[in-house]
């Protein structure tokens, strides 16, 4: 079909337009523009954008002429500039003489696409295949895509998305993606990147386009430039309040301001971000969802006081909803260290819709449904809390559960085994046996109970050797020899029960024994060395023929963080414990638990420095795990102590031991699970 047969024509543009977008692509960009020229079609290219530009704002204003051929004229040379035009194309849309309006949308329809260029990195072009063709929300993942890719690959790709995505919100996503990337502390880099953000928007006047220019600013000084943002913001809001903007609105400029704040907080700005903020807090809908949310991104980005704003600001729903009133205790206790005010705050917040005591007029006026609901509740506001560090406040929801509903409850059931990992990650043991006895003494005693528990996927022998665990680690802080007696056989009956857990070795060989014991033990971790040598080397074959694993990275990366985790904490070849935990995280990056235990096999060689950067790693991403903070101060006091001439050791005592300035406990199981579940 010719161009010609494309023409819109005059009065009757927009039934043209329906039927005739080239195979439904909706938007373009390094747009294969298809024009007549010589009777050959022209391919646009990204090198077209830097040529001379031609009087396209007067071509566009002539596809509004009266005759029929100066239109067709127009369009042609249009559709022959490509790329250049599409800028002032997407503008004329909404131009005030509808047929230039129409025709504008016809040719910006019309335009086949292709997202990507030649010179775009390999993951670059997989994430821009078939870009145009894609939902509103597979476009978003691909920008998230594009957004995640190391070195910022994609800054390119985003800075074009920010051009010429043709939903705007996508655009101004694009821009915000760009802007959350971490700056390089190379001048080089930064400069290299603000060059190629401002040559791929070229002239184009969108919203994100202007932030860009701001952030570019920024990019050059290696700085957040406050007074700027503020500024830029300033505007965006009186675009909205004022109407002059129909595409913006206050989410969106909520959205900048967080970006904004993000970034003053990673330049060392924090005042800044604190006051950006604040400014700009009557932006927050005054309803639950938005309070929860915008007071989860204030504590997330340590803006504490944000948070007693909001509370002065809307205190109805925060007396209303407990995650608002944990969040206010939070505030208090970071911004004031008032922990009696933090508390009551907390104990209001646990007394808000609570469960009826077991057999009282309250629980029997409720259905089982309508308990079994509020416990979840209940249930999941301690996981929250427990994942922001806050392990008093969680206990107490955990534990409030477990006193109001009966043993054979099956969120009881959940509950006692998150108890018992909470109370694991710090080490109160005894505690663990108290909150899982209850349970195995019924299922031993029940049989409808036991089946009831496995059919909640809990496995009975797991949870008995979990139990014996702990009760191995509690018996050996004991002072007496038959403290030490009594450890040891709680620690082979557990291993017996759960022999995927290794913790439990690891523990079997710091726990004091004869010359039998001792040799024992190193049999046993000598054969699962080797056992787990045999399963990499079985499964590296097994990759290799496409066979039996769905994802043999992820199995494979867990055999060399379990050897590696083993023998660092124990005896072996230390230097092959840290080449397979580094192969490891070169399988399965940034997962913590995983750099945890490549930390722990530094520490073993002696390697401080290393141990202490990679396990900083780990808590940045677990911020506050008990386990994962507890080996970083075992490491440091031993980088302390060395450096002050004295001797260091490099392994841990046994994990029920109460840690010592130099010695802590363990971290948690690295098989993926919880203590070897």
């Amino acid at each position: 079909m010719s161009v010609s047969d494309r023409q819109p024509q005059r009065n009757s543009a927009a039934s043209s337009r329906c039927g005739r977008r080239i195979g439904g692509v909706a938007g373009a960009v390094w747009i294969l523009a298809f024009g007549l020229l010589g009777g050959e079609r022209r391919l646009t290219t990204a090198a077209d954008v830097g040529s001379p530009e031609p009087d396209i704002a007067a071509l566009i204003e002539r596809l509004g002429h009266p005759s029929y051929a100066a239109r067709l004229r127009a369009q042609e040379n249009l559709e022959r500039i490509g790329l250049q035009a599409f800028d002032y194309l997407h503008a004329a849309q909404s131009h005030h003489d509808i047929e230039i309006a129409n025709a504008a949308r016809y040719l910006v329809s019309s335009l086949l696409v292709s997202w990507s260029t030649d010179s775009d990195p390999p993951a670059v072009r997989e994430a821009l295949d078939e870009y145009g063709a894609q939902s509103e929300s597979e476009r978003q993942n691909r920008m998230d895509r594009l957004a995640e890719l190391p070195a910022r690959q994609g800054l390119a790709a985003l800075a074009r998305l920010v051009r010429f995505e043709t939903s705007l919100r996508l655009s101004r996503e694009a821009a915000l993606a760009i802007m959350r990337g971490a700056m390089s502390d190379d001048l080089g880099v930064r400069s290299a990147e603000a060059d190629k953000i401002l040559d791929v928007l070229g002239p184009n006047r969108r919203q994100a386009a202007d932030w860009l220019r701001v952030y570019v600013e920024d990019l050059r000084r290696g700085t957040y430039s406050a007074t700027a943002w503020a500024d830029l913001i300033h505007q965006q809001r009186l675009a909205v309040e004022s109407g002059t903007d129909p595409d913006m609105n206050h989410p969106i400029v909520l959205e900048l301001v967080r970006v904004c704040a993000t970034r003053a907080i990673s330049a060392g700005r924090i005042d800044d971000a604190l006051q950006l903020a604040e400014e700009h807090l009557d932006l927050i809908p005054p309803d639950s969802r938005n309070l929860i949310d915008a007071s989860s991104w204030a504590i997330d980005n340590g803006l504490h006081p944000l948070v007693l704003k909001l509370q002065e600001l809307h205190p109805e729903p925060f007396d209303r909803q407990p995650i608002l009133l944990y969040a206010a205790a939070e505030a208090v206790l970071a911004v004031n260290g008032d922990s009696e005010a933090a508390d009551r705050l907390a104990m209001r917040a646990v007394t808000i819709d609570p469960l009826p005591a077991q057999d009282s007029p309250e629980a029997a006026a409720l259905s089982p449904k309508a308990i079994e609901e509020r416990a979840h509740r209940h249930r999941e506001t301690g996981k929250g809390l427990e994942s922001r560090g806050l392990y008093r406040w969680a206990e107490s929801e955990y534990r409030h559960i477990i006193r109001s509903l009966p043993l054979t409850a099956r969120v009881a059931a959940n509950t006692r085994e998150d108890l018992a990992k909470l109370l694991g990650e710090l080490q109160r043991h005894q505690e663990v046996v108290e909150v899982l006895q209850p349970m195995i003494r019924r299922a031993e005693e029940d049989q409808q109970y036991a089946r009831e528990i496995q059919r909640q996927l809990i496995d009975l022998n797991v949870m008995r050797s979990k139990m014996l665990y702990h009760q191995g680690l509690a018996q050996a802080q004991g002072a007496t020899a038959e403290d030490q007696a009594a450890a040891r056989r709680s620690l082979v009956a557990a291993l017996d029960l759960d022999p995927r857990n290794i913790d439990i070795l690891i523990a079997m060989y710091r726990v004091p024994g004869d010359e039998t014991w001792q040799q024992d033990v190193r049999r046993q971790i000598q054969a699962f060395g080797v056992m787990f040598e045999n399963l990499i080397e079985m499964n590296q074959a097994q990759a290799q023929s496409r066979a039996r694993f769905a994802n043999p990275n992820i199995q494979l990366s867990d055999w060399y963080n379990q050897y590696a985790w083993l023998i660092s904490n124990t005896e072996g070849d230390l230097r092959k414990a840290l080449q397979y935990s580094l192969k490891s995280l070169e399988l399965t990056p940034d997962i913590s638990a995983l750099l945890d235990t490549c930390g722990r096999c530094y520490f073993a060689l002696g390697d401080f420095e290393n141990a202490i950067l990679t396990q900083r790693r780990a808590i940045k991403l677990e911020p506050h795990s008990p386990a994962l903070l507890r080996q970083l101060a075992e490491f440091e006091a031993a980088a302390a102590a060395a450096a002050n001439g004295k001797p260091a050791a490099t392994k841990s005592e046994p994990p029920g031991t109460a840690p010592l300035p130099t010695e802590v406990a363990p971290t948690s199981p690295k098989n993926g699970a919880d203590d070897g579940e």
